[in-house]
């Protein structure tokens, strides 16, 4: 049966998967709403938890003012769920800003996350003095989808691993 553009652009992981995804040490896109309509986008570590996104920053940046003048973000993470399928998540909703003294300790989740455990406390005293807020999440639309379908009706059509029809680093 011939592959159509719904069986690739519908193709969706299961909760398991996209679970696994969020657990792990990745980035995500976040995109907040500039006061002109236009989108500012950056890259940040994160923390999902208990339904929430969390992200650290600093007061003065261009994604906390939009946040704290709109209250609303959405986030796009790129991973491989442990089944070595490759997935995307997107998500949005509306964002608050926390601050002190429960940003830093948001902050210190985060970082307790990525960082080797004898490096937090003292990345904690270096960028605390400047990540002086986080940024809260809470997704009210979830997107999910996968490329396997796309990859395997490639692998197919060329008659060799998706993977080696890419131009090296």
């Amino acid at each position: 049966m011939p592959t159509t553009a719904a069986d690739i652009y519908l193709a969706r992981p299961d909760q398991p998967e996209i679970d696994d995804v969020l657990g792990q040490r990745l980035t995500t896109a976040l995109g907040t709403l500039n006061e002109d309509g236009s989108i500012h986008l950056t890259y940040l570590l994160f923390l999902y938890e208990s339904g929430r996104f969390y992200l650290e920053t600093a007061s003065r940046t261009r994604k906390a003012r939009n946040v704290a003048a709109r209250g609303t973000a959405s986030l796009l993470i790129h991973g491989s769920a442990a089944n070595g399928r490759s997935l995307m998540v997107s998500c949005e909703g509306t964002a608050r800003l926390i601050a002190v003294p429960e940003a830093h300790a948001v902050n210190h989740r985060i970082r307790a996350k990525y960082l080797l455990p004898d490096a937090v406390d003292g990345v904690d005293a270096a960028w605390g003095r400047f990540d002086d807020v986080a940024i809260e999440v809470t997704p009210e639309r979830w997107r999910s989808w996968t490329g396997d379908v796309l990859a395997a009706t490639t692998e197919s059509a060329l008659g060799r691993p998706y993977h080696e029809i890419w131009q090296p680093d």
